[in-house]
């Protein structure tokens, strides 16, 4: 028996607080390089400790800071991703962010031909403030000596690579050349009577001389002897490739060199913000007519899910070797973008109505809005006389 029951109400409310209450989330910040080394290793060291954090407190927030500085993170063929981010889910308050010193300090060096970013169930990440690279150049260039039917025999310009360099012999896709202005410092997109032409093979001719031989054995290019030509062949290793999953952001963050990336799977509430795809340095002093094979970001994927509550804000892509941004079947916002010179369209809304589309600037690259996603036409003809969408 109680004796004295008005005692025991301040004990029960406290226990009532203590049991109902929901854990304070806090706040780890954790340097990357000297608590595990930016290496493939360490970041992925980082990654495992954060999850197992997760498990214990959901909504916690881990900020991994990278210092300032040049970093190589060698990925190996049988790796799924560099950085591989499978099953990072925090807590619905929680996050995971990668945070870098600017994007003109702190510089990942990822392998060429793997995936720098990939994973599955992949939730409430943030990477800001740093700039991805490949350790080589992944496009090459060159004048035309000769064009003849089904063939062109170019003098690749020297210090780019050849174009056995850059060919993937495990695919027979993505290998186009198109014209750019003959200029050392800015080789802009020829706009009229510039089609992309396929090739698939590229023999030695000797020196810096090769010949590409054509997909169309019949057709006969257009170029005149001297013209510049920007060359490419797509081939593995995305900059990121992620399957299914909620809430990134990228911040901040520029690419070269590799500058496509795939979010798949009805991967929902993707925001790339204030972020850059651009050439690399130029070579001898000629800037180079392409950033990279591949586009920019693609947020789903022909035939996948519906995607929605997707953000492309601010950002500025350069000389992209396929389309800048592109959405499939998504919902969302592209706007306040610069996009110049993408190989094929700045802008691509596939099967997707209700995006936003609004005070972009386009400059010799067009923006397709269409059921599907084949090219409509031209892409000169796409491209509106002034820029600005």
């Amino acid at each position: 028996m109680i004796s004295n029951p008005t005692r025991i109400l301040p004990i029960l409310c406290l226990l009532a607080v203590a049991v109902f209450s929901p854990a304070r989330a806090d706040t780890l910040r954790w340097n990357v390089q000297s608590e595990f080394g930016i290496t493939a290793k360490g970041v992925g060291q980082a990654i495992s400790k954060a999850k197992k954090h997760f498990g214990q407190k959901p909504d916690d927030t881990i900020v991994l800071e990278f210092d300032a500085g040049t970093y190589q993170l060698d990925g190996k063929d049988s790796d799924f991703g560099t950085i591989d981010l499978s099953g990072v889910e925090p807590g619905p308050n929680g996050r995971l962010v990668f945070q870098g010193a600017g994007m003109d300090k702190t510089v990942l060096v990822f392998s060429d031909n793997v995936h720098a970013i990939a994973g599955r169930k992949v939730f409430r990440v943030t990477m800001a403030d740093m700039h991805m690279t490949r350790r080589n150049y992944t496009v090459s260039q060159g004048t035309v000596v000769e064009s003849a039917r089904g063939r062109l025999v170019l003098d690749i310009q020297n210090g780019f690579p050849t174009p056995a360099d850059i060919f993937n012999p495990q695919s027979d896709q993505g290998r186009y050349v198109r014209e750019y202005v003959n200029s050392k410092t800015d080789p802009q997109l020829v706009v009229e009577n510039n089609p992309q032409y396929a090739w698939r093979e590229a023999v030695p001719l000797g020196g810096q001389r090769w010949q590409l031989n054509l997909v169309k054995r019949n057709a006969v290019p257009h170029y005149a002897k001297g013209a510049l030509l920007g060359i490419k062949s797509k081939h593995g290793g995305q900059t990121y490739w992620l399957m299914g999953g909620s809430d990134f952001i990228f911040k901040s963050v520029k690419w070269t060199h590799k500058t496509r990336g795939v979010f798949r799977g009805g991967f929902d509430r993707i925001q790339v913000l204030d972020c850059v795809t651009d050439r690399a340095a130029p070579i001898n002093g000629q800037t180079p007519c392409l950033a990279a094979p591949g586009g920019g970001p693609q947020i789903g994927q022909p035939w996948d899910p519906p995607t929605t509550g997707n953000v492309v804000k601010d950002c500025r892509f350069i000389a992209s070797g396929d389309d800048a941004v592109a959405f499939f079947h998504a919902k969302g916002e592209i706007s306040g973008c610069y996009i110049q010179d993408a190989f094929a369209r700045g802008i691509l809304a596939s099967n997707s109505p209700e995006a936003v589309i609004e005070n972009n600037s386009l400059v010799r690259c067009p923006l397709q809005r269409s059921k599907d996603h084949k090219l409509r036409g031209k892409l000169s003809d796409m491209i509106p006389e002034k820029p600005g969408s």
